[in-house]
């Protein structure tokens, strides 16, 4: 087993990401981390950390694999054909739930919310994906 995850591997496992073959379940909501790590477990047994800068996708921080191996933010910037990866705003939303910048969207249906507390205590959803309050006989 080697020490070092190769580039080839760190492709794959994004383009895998980006295709939706590997699926992310993050430890919290990322809109609730609004700014600061987001940790993602996902389909494969690899975790990824992302750093999500006011609900931008901003860069990966970490990545690790199901057999131990691990690289940083130092590694993946030294390796230029990932020191840059940005995935689409489309794709960090519907793969990594992050909204985009200064944005807050609705988990359901991905409606724009108005930013704040509310959305927050909604969990993250709009008024049509709310469920309705059922009085208590």
């Amino acid at each position: 087993m080697a020490d070092t995850l190769s580039e080839q591997d760190i492709w794959q496992f994004l383009r895998g990401i980006e295709a939706g073959t590997i699926t992310l379940v993050p430890q919290a909501e990322p809109q609730a981390v609004y700014t600061g790590n987001v940790v993602y477990r996902a389909s494969n047994g690899w975790g990824i950390r992302v750093f999500n800068d006011g609900n931008a996708w901003d860069y990966i921080e970490a990545i690790d694999t199901a057999d131990g191996r691990s690289i940083g933010f130092a590694g993946l910037d030294a390796l230029a054909s990932l020191a840059d990866y940005r995935p689409s705003e489309e794709v960090a939303w519907s793969r990594y739930r992050i909204p985009g910048h200064l944005r807050f969207r609705c988990t359901q249906c991905g409606t724009d919310l108005q930013a704040g507390k509310d959305s927050q205590d909604r969990g993250f959803l709009c008024a049509e994906c709310t469920p309705a309050h059922t009085p208590v006989s």
